[in-house]
């Protein structure tokens, strides 16, 4: 069952004994390579249900459709489509082919009412799990272009060498609010920025210049605090820059 942009949806009927697999889908791209690769893995799954509301940008569903209908043509664009890059770029032929022939679609999109859509799953046949097609378990095993594999890690400026000062990261939670203080490299307070937002406060310290041009790094980790800042502010729980989040 695919519950497009109705998260919550998924979860409320995931339960029932006619749904395999149940989730939301946000694109018409990449998220459509997930759903295909995930059924196609799954020998028991031969129906997928379409309901919820349909992304007004993105159309996963309407992709969906238009997917099973009609194919991609030899870029990968999936023939009629009507959402935002709707581009299997990653899926081989051989994939698209057999999740046309497997998996027949049932259309609700636009449905939200949870006693219709199990009165429409109460009627789904459960067939038995067919025998794995060795050529597209080769297929779901090759994926798609090669990926290079990188080995995490690497090495950050040290504060007294990035030549622009340093940030201090506090989460005011009776304004329910973050603050970054910029201080400059003599210990001096240069700057101070409030927001709800974590990734608000990142685009102002690099509107503003406040990071060494080129010191990704830097942006990286900075970026990566302001996020759990704002994950403790939202969840309760506890923040100290450069420590792990904790409960009060």
């Amino acid at each position: 069952m695919c519950t497009l942009t109705d998260g919550p949806l998924a979860q409320r009927l995931a339960s029932h004994p006619r749904v395999g697999l149940a989730g939301a889908l946000a694109t018409a791209n990449i998220g459509i390579e997930q759903l295909v690769t995930v059924l196609l893995e799954n020998r028991r799954i031969h129906r997928l249900v379409l309901c919820g509301q349909d992304s007004r940008i993105f159309r996963p569903g309407q992709s969906l459709l238009a997917l099973a209908r009609s194919g991609c043509d030899a870029e990968g664009f999936i023939i009629g489509a009507e959402g935002h890059l709707p581009r299997l770029a990653n899926l081989r032929p051989a994939v698209i082919a057999e999740f046309r022939r497997r998996i027949t679609l049932v259309d609700l999109i636009g449905t939200t009412d949870d006693g219709q859509i199990r009165r429409v799953l109460d009627t789904q046949p459960s067939p038995g799990p067919r025998p794995a097609d060795p050529a597209i378990a080769a297929e779901l095993a090759a994926g798609g272009p090669r990926t290079i594999r990188l080995t995490a890690g690497g090495r950050r400026t040290p504060i007294a060498r990035a030549g622009i000062g340093y940030f201090v990261i506090l989460v005011d939670r009776g304004a329910r609010r973050l603050v970054l203080r910029h201080y400059g490299t003599d210990f001096t307070v240069c700057h101070e920025m409030s927001s709800h937002s974590a990734e608000a406060l990142l685009l102002g310290v690099i509107r503003n210049g406040l990071l060494s041009e080129g010191d990704l790094a830097h942006a990286g980790y900075l970026g990566a605090e302001l996020a759990k800042a704002e994950t403790a502010l939202r969840l309760g729980l506890r923040y100290e820059q450069d420590r792990p989040l904790s409960r009060i």
